[in-house]
């Protein structure tokens, strides 16, 4: 028989879409075999369910579990592995010298960092997940995902173009001859047999895990990384398999802005309309610059846009118009993109990021700015859509999966005091951290309780994590840093001047020269 458990709080916000009126004073939520069967108080629920299992003491916030629907799950993130956070045209050398942990090291640990904070769907969007390697690694890190307890998202990503820089053939003519042949092998492979390796694995990693509780998702690493003809095949496999979600990194700097517009004469969100690739099904990472009449067409054809804040901030990308992109109709998400502001993958930090950076959008004093309930949307049920979830996760009403979250006041209200009048989900929004989160419940099941981690040895991770990294890079794996390291001054050179008038008219306006 299925086991039914009581989750309760002193407040629950059942779904942040309702605002206010979603809140239930004194709250639960009824779970049994992992769904949600009724919401409601506490005090009418429980005779109901004489001999559930109660989950929580009534004093804390009940809310649904947050969504992190962009992470690359590399575990540690580039400061912790020795390497600054940059513009991204030359974070893609430097991460060269990051250790690369084991994927079971690697998904553990992002899997414990995300369910601590309160977050209990990740979705991993893989990042060169090249030939047999990258299988074996996709398999190792799903298994272990799936093994914590978190609701997983998982979609192997390559890039068949810009593995080097954009322009890549362009690119290579203009070094010196020593590094001209050594940089050939980035730009001159058999794309056709890379591209059926690649779709080798996704049905692969589709037929063994793809279900109702977990999604693979299909992803070129970039717009800005892939070919035509790998795009087209990736719309006809999306097509395939019943429309399945499509992810992939957009607009992340104003080089690749001015790289569209060089290549295909035309915005990169008209591009890659001409290939199917902006339906409903389609997620763009970033998308921090896009224009005005790419985001009416994205916002009219109900794509979905992953934003990330601190790692904007952290890759000095500039920020996503988060704001204008709501209002064309744009399903936001949020990512947190291994690079939350504390360098801790706080989800509910990255949840305050959120709501702070987009109250600078506009300086009307009689406009209103994005709302606690809008942020917590953008954390919960719109991150659910993004990754395949939607309509399943990110609320807790009746038929919903049971994943949900009781995060500890103690510091948000009563610290030493907060005016009881004062909405909860703005208390929580500005001032509650991860640390808060007592107790994560996923599909039914208590993966964190008392803020200790049920499913995962932490002692025994880190000493793991630790050890490795202390061994240093393989020689291998030095050598090709070395040799990007040299490369990368010319990929500077040759990107040079691209970024200039790209970034006129911004859309948030902060400050003035005059």
């Amino acid at each position: 028989m299925a086991q039914t458990i009581i989750v309760r709080g002193a407040h629950a916000i059942i779904d942040p879409r309702l605002g206010h009126a979603g809140v239930i004073p004194g709250g639960a939520v009824v779970i049994t075999g992992g769904t949600v069967v009724e919401a409601g108080s506490f005090a009418a629920l429980a005779p109901k369910h004489l001999g559930a299992r109660i989950i929580g003491d009534g004093t804390q916030l009940l809310l649904p579990g947050l969504v992190d629907a962009h992470s690359h799950g590399r575990g540690l993130s580039p400061i912790q592995k020795g390497v600054h956070n940059d513009f991204l045209e030359n974070a893609l050398f430097d991460w060269a010298y990051m250790p690369i942990l084991p994927p079971e090291l690697s998904a553990s640990l992002c899997a414990l960092r995300h369910l601590r904070s309160g977050c209990t769907l990740l979705h991993h969007n893989g990042f060169d997940d090249d030939g047999a390697e990258g299988a074996r690694r996709a398999h190792v890190a799903i298994r272990t995902y799936l093994s914590t307890g978190i609701r997983l998202a998982f979609s192997p990503g390559v890039r068949d173009e810009s593995k080097l820089a954009m322009g890549g053939e362009e690119f290579v003519d203009t070094l010196p001859p020593g590094l001209k042949e050594a940089a050939r092998p980035f730009v001159f492979f058999d794309k056709k047999a890379f591209a059926d390796e690649y779709f080798r694995l996704f049905d692969e990693l589709y037929e063994t895990y793809n279900s109702g509780d977990t999604r693979v998702l299909l992803a070129p690493c970039w717009a800005h990384g892939a070919s035509e003809a790998f795009l087209r095949r990736v719309r006809a496999k999306a097509e395939e398999r019943s429309g399945v979600m499509v992810h992939m990194h957009l607009l992340q700097s104003p080089v690749q802005k001015a790289y569209g517009l060089r290549r295909h004469g035309k915005p990169t969100v008209f591009w890659l309309d001409d290939l199917g690739l902006v339906e409903s099904n389609v997620v763009y990472g970033h998308a921090i610059h896009v224009t005005e009449p790419e985001i009416e067409l994205m916002g009219g054809r109900r794509v979905s846009v992953t934003s990330h804040p601190s790692c904007n901030f952290h890759m000095r990308n500039g920020i996503t118009p988060v704001m204008p992109l709501r209002a064309a109709g744009v399903n936001v998400a949020m990512g947190l993109d291994d690079k939350t502001i504390n360098d801790d993958e706080d989800a509910v930090m990255e949840l305050r990021m959120m709501h702070k950076v987009h109250r600078l959008h506009t300086f009307d004093l009689a406009a209103h700015p994005l709302s606690a309930y809008e942020a917590l949307e953008i954390a919960t049920v719109n991150g659910a859509q993004a990754a395949g979830f939607g309509g399943e996760v990110g609320a807790l009403h009746p038929g919903m999966k049971g994943d949900a979250i009781l995060v500890d006041l103690d510091r948000v209200t009563r610290d030493p005091w907060i005016d009881p009048q004062f909405d909860i989900a703005e208390a929580f929004v500005e001032r509650a951290m991860g640390v808060d989160v007592a107790t994560v419940v996923v599909d039914g099941r208590v993966v964190v309780e008392d803020h200790r981690p049920l499913t995962i040895d932490v002692d025994g991770l880190y000493r793991e994590v630790r050890e490795f990294c202390a061994r240093g890079l393989p020689l291998e794996q030095r050598a090709r840093a070395d040799l990007l390291a040299r490369i990368k001054p010319y990929v500077q050179t040759w990107y040079g001047t691209w970024h200039e008038t790209m970034l006129d008219r911004p859309f948030y306006r902060v400050n003035s020269r005059v």
